[in-house]
């Protein structure tokens, strides 16, 4: 059985109904660098057709993009990450990280560092790691 049967039926066992959904890109807007709607209304100028993401502040899904969300100046310039919109919920769940020490273990390529370092409004530390030495460039490129 593949490995995605085997989840399906585990999932429809446990009493859920298994729907097949269509995975969507995700980017989060770095308010610590830009302005929301700034950031916003400049990729909808060149194109880019944003739907918010319902249960996140800053994230948004890409619902239509003639060229990658990755070669845009807004995104080299660091305005907003790409990142799928269930990455950015972890670090929502913390609360008050302002002047705190924050470990992120599985660092790269660092979505999840960016979106930290925004929620603690660039006070306290973060010790950002990852095991893979190849991935901390990415991460690196991120912090940038």
């Amino acid at each position: 059985m593949s490995g995605k049967g085997f989840f399906v039926d585990r999932y429809c066992e446990l009493g859920w109904e298994y729907r097949p959904t269509e995975q969507r890109l995700a980017i989060r807007i770095n308010t610590m660098s830009s302005e929301r709607d700034q950031v916003i209304g400049r990729l909808q100028s060149r194109g880019i057709h944003l739907k918010r993401v319902p249960f996140l502040e800053d994230g948004y899904w890409v619902l239509k993009s003639d060229f990658s969300v990755g070669a845009t100046t807004e995104y080299l310039s660091g305005l907003y990450s790409i990142q799928e919109a269930a990455a950015q919920i972890p670090a929502r769940l913390f609360s008050e990280l302002e002047h705190k020490l924050v470990l992120d273990a599985c660092a790269a390529p660092g979505g999840k560092t960016v979106q930290l370092a925004n929620l603690m409004k660039n006070s306290g530390a973060i010790i950002a790691l990852d095991i893979d030495k190849r991935r901390l460039l990415a991460l690196s490129n991120q912090l940038e």
